[in-house]
């Protein structure tokens, strides 16, 4: 018990070691709840109104954890893990903003692969509502990206 409360005052006055703590406690968390407790997934495609665009994520392996997201009108891919894929599909681009996803939004993402037919309402709203709250989270980067991007192009 005093090996514990002496860890924990420690924690509390090192800033690293607080950071150090999270980080660890969220990767240990994201890798409990990465693949779903072995269950298959029930699809590999999940499409959704996010904000003024309709989004799309696809796990094209069917392994649960999704690969990239993208937007269903223009088929531009702009989220993707780990790094993009080796073949992009045939009619996508990759959006000129395009940017890897952190482990938290991966694993929050693959959450949508299973749902279906019986899962409650609340479990829908609460995968929603993360994601929305962790692509939200993005926004200011890139609309930082698409101003550059739009300037270069002024510029030229």
């Amino acid at each position: 018990m005093y090996t514990v409360h002496k860890l924990l005052s420690m924690l509390a006055q090192s800033s690293t070691m607080r950071v150090l703590a999270l980080v660890t406690s969220s990767v240990f968390l994201a890798s409990c709840a990465g693949n779903y407790l072995g269950e298959r997934p029930v699809n590999s495609l999940y499409c959704d109104n996010f904000v003024l665009y309709e989004m799309c994520a696809r796990d094209s392996n069917r392994d649960g954890i999704v690969d990239y997201t993208y937007f269903e009108e223009t088929k531009e891919i702009f989220m993707y893990r780990n790094r993009l894929p080796r073949r992009i599909p045939t009619g996508f681009g990759v959006h000129r903003c395009a940017m890897p996803m952190e482990e938290d939004l991966v694993v929050t993402t693959s959450r949508v692969f299973h749902i279906d037919e019986s899962s409650s309402l609340l479990e829908k709203t609460d995968i929603r509502g993360a994601m929305m709250l962790k692509y939200m989270a993005k926004l200011p980067e890139v609309t930082a990206c698409n101003m550059r991007a739009e300037q270069a192009l002024v510029d030229d």
